[in-house]
């Protein structure tokens, strides 16, 4: 027998040692991943829950996305009429009163808007267009007594201002209403102009909103009454006008208002008694009383504290000048009636026709009216009447307006927002 060299039998401990050593490792390796797939399948087991729940508030929050657009959706489906007039109502607001700042910003957001001398229907106008666009909706509007008639700045502002909210705006001058002296041959020129305007190719729709102050919106209400411009109206919107010119003769004569058949006390300013004894005397039949009286009248200044002074002093005239007379200088209410009942019919027809309340019921276009609640020249109860004989008038009533000039102050926030939305009204049914 052969002994084994000392080598070999190293060689194969060395052998059998690494494969020990093979096997360990395999085995702790094995050992490992388990342990690895154990950690991973318990923390995917505890991931789970909180995997659902994420999932399920993204659900919550896709559907709540999804909700969100649609109702923003309906939204300005339902109100972007109201939304767009509320954005006209800012652009009309902060270039016409004391806001620079907003004001300014406007003026840079906004087109300039396009102006031109003109004339409509034979009487002289400012017709403003906005700076962009081939057509537009139309707004004709009537200003008050004023000596500078459309170049009033206070008109030119307003009319500016509505043709950077996107509208035709024509500021005619009919005849008379500069001198405070309404005539049937005003009401003609004005029903003329907004006939002439809705048939411009430029306006759309071939219909036109009326918008007056004072004694224009009067004049605006009356046009909207006329048959010849039936279905020509989308709107008619007004500053304290009168409704009832009898009412207003008493008023201005003997200080007294006819409420729930009581007489009321009501003061109004000095130049409503000269526009309406003005506007009466040019009502006479052509001739030298005529000519004389209005020549009297028309020399009293508009801001004379007695407008109806000189009238005492007529004993000249003959029988219809001097039945006027006699009601103009009158200051009691109870000898009103029977003043009145003598007046020559020619004048006293031209009263009836110069008042919109005796044809309300031709009022088909809605009717929108913002007044004071005591106004220098016209009671609210003006339009509380029309609106009982016409369908669709609204009135608000609202400190900020001082007859036909609104004043917005910080003190009063409350009558501000009954302004706004009197505005935002205005210009949403005037499209």
């Amino acid at each position: 027998m052969y002994a084994e060299p000392a080598g070999l039998h190293n060689s194969l401990a060395v052998r059998d040692h690494r494969e020990v050593r093979r096997t360990r490792a395999g085995a702790l390796r094995r050992q490992g991943q388990r342990l690895r797939r154990g950690w991973a399948e318990s923390r995917a087991r505890r991931r789970e829950p909180r995997r659902r729940r994420r999932a399920k508030v993204v659900r919550l929050v896709r559907r709540a996305i999804a909700l969100f657009v649609i109702v923003g959706l309906v939204v300005a489906l339902v109100f972007r009429s109201w939304v767009a007039a509320q954005t006209r109502a800012v652009i009309v607001l902060s270039r016409t009163s004391n806001t620079p700042v907003v004001g300014w910003l406007v003026g840079v957001v906004t087109d300039e808007p396009r102006v031109e001398e003109t004339m409509i229907a034979g009487q002289p106008t400012t017709l403003v267009r906005p700076g962009a666009g081939r057509s537009w909706r139309a707004v004709v509007f009537v200003n008050g007594v004023t000596r500078l008639g459309r170049h009033h700045p206070d008109v030119e502002r307003l009319a500016r201002a509505l043709a950077r909210a996107g509208y035709l705006v024509a500021v005619p001058d009919p005849p008379g209403l500069r001198q405070g002296t309404l005539t049937l041959r005003t009401l003609a020129a004005t029903t003329a102009v907004v006939r002439a305007v809705a048939e411009r190719s430029d306006v759309r729709s071939g219909r036109v909103a009326l918008f007056g102050v004072s004694v224009g919106a009067s004049l605006a209400l009356l046009a909207a009454e006329q048959p010849s411009l039936a279905g020509r109206i989308r709107a008619v919107a007004g500053l304290a006008p009168y409704t009832d010119l009898v009412h207003v003769v008493r008023l201005t004569t003997t200080a007294v208002y006819v409420k729930r058949g009581q007489f009321e006390r009501y003061r109004t300013k000095p130049f409503a008694a000269l526009v309406i004894a003005r506007s009466l005397a040019a009502a006479l039949a052509p001739g030298r009383d005529r000519k004389h009286l209005l020549a009297r009248l028309l020399a009293v200044p508009d801001d004379a504290p007695d407008p109806l002074e000189p009238l005492r002093a007529l004993h000249e005239s003959r029988p219809p000048a001097r039945a006027l007379v006699r009601l103009l200088v009158n200051r009691d209410p109870a000898r009103f009636d029977s003043l009145y009942a003598a007046l020559p019919q020619r004048i006293r027809l031209a009263a009836t026709l110069l008042s919109p309340i005796n044809a309300a019921a031709r009022l088909q276009a809605r009717v929108l009216i913002a007044s004071a609640p005591h106004d220098k020249y016209f009671p609210p109860d003006e339009t509380r009447a029309l609106a009982h004989r016409a369908p669709h008038v609204a009135l608000t009533v609202t400190p900020t307006l001082q007859h036909a000039i609104p004043h917005f102050s910080v003190g009063d926030f409350a009558g501000l927002i009954r302004f706004d939305g009197f505005l935002v009204r205005v210009l949403r049914v005037a499209g």
